[in-house]
């Protein structure tokens, strides 16, 4: 990995996911399918994913189900489906039986996609600084990183330590981090920056950058140190912008 997608994107500001959900519920475990409609189907597609909705209102289904749309990248065009704040066993019991769920997503829903993959992610709160949200931000920028085989104490110390930084310098900027726990590359960390508007991608003004911030708090020599363990662990990383589609997703009544 290089620090310097990591610096950038921490200077500028769950997929946007609401912190209060995300840290209140008793799990942490996110459950997300990534969905590509068939090429030319994409509005067939949207339209089964609301009829989905509606059954799920139905069923009076207990668990939310959100969607997001990735809006750049090599993913471009995909929809993220994800349950969130689980735990394992959560998925033993769900909210509607498994097998009506996918009945229903057979019929109104599976003929418009070319490909879907399944990933578990788990949220990261001691390495968080989410934010007070009763619904998941408009946009919001995802960096994945792969970490090199065997540092991944090297990486997970270093954003401890950044975090540590946020909190102790009190820096405006809200973060989640993730990892992948099952349906992918071993050592692949999902950073989470929530946007309000497109116009909230831009830096903002009075706020430190990163470096600074962390030197402020630790001293040049900490700083230094914590952006070496960075370059040197991170493989690979990439990044995309997702879009919340309230349109096509469930939230239960209250």
């Amino acid at each position: 990995m290089r620090a310097t997608t990591l610096v950038c994107a921490l200077g500028l500001a769950l997929f946007g996911v609401p912190s209060a959900e995300a840290q209140t519920q008793s799990g942490n475990i996110a459950a997300l399918e990534f969905q590509t409609p068939k090429n030319g189907m994409s509005k067939q597609y949207e339209e089964g994913r609301k009829q989905k909705a509606t059954w799920h209102k139905q069923q009076n289904d207990k668990t939310p189900l959100y969607v997001w749309e990735i809006k750049s990248g090599d993913n471009t065009g995909t929809f993220v489906v994800g349950q969130l704040g689980q735990h394992w066993a959560d998925f033993d019991k769900p909210s509607v039986p498994e097998a009506a769920d996918l009945e229903e997503y057979n019929k109104v829903i599976s003929a418009y996609v070319q490909s879907l993959v399944t990933r578990y992610y788990e949220f990261l709160p001691k390495v968080s600084n989410a934010a007070s949200a009763s619904a998941p931000s408009k946009f919001a920028e995802i960096i994945t990183f792969e970490v090199r085989p065997g540092y991944g104490q090297d990486f997970r110390s270093a954003i401890e330590r950044v975090n540590e930084a946020a909190q102790k310098t009190k820096w405006p900027v809200n973060y989640e981090w993730y990892v992948l726990v099952n349906g992918g590359r071993s050592g692949t960390y999902v950073l989470v920056l929530p946007r309000a508007s497109w116009s909230d991608f831009e830096d903002k003004p009075g706020t430190k950058p990163f470096r600074e911030m962390v030197k402020d708090a630790f001293g040049q020599a900490e700083e230094d140190s914590i952006v070496k363990r960075l370059d040197s662990s991170i493989e690979a990383e990439r990044s995309e912008i997702i879009e919340f589609r309230a349109d096509l997703s469930y939230v239960p009544s209250k």
